[in-house]
């Protein structure tokens, strides 16, 4: 990543107990980047919050 930046639109997708600490390290990276927080949720997303998930990620894969 010293060399080349991430030139797609990137998606971060955070919850507790992690919070947005992806997002943190793919912003000095990553020249569009959309971070999302899933409030309520565990660790593991797909499991504990799917629907909300799902919510985040087809508008994002539209684009």
């Amino acid at each position: 990543m010293r060399e080349r930046r991430l030139t797609v639109p990137t998606l971060a997708v955070g919850a507790h107990p992690v919070g947005d600490a992806l997002a943190r390290q793919l912003r000095p990276v990553t020249d569009d980047l959309t971070s999302r927080l899933i409030p309520d949720c565990g660790h593991i997303i797909p499991l504990d919050r799917p629907a909300e998930l799902l919510s985040v990620l087809e508008p994002f894969l539209r684009g």
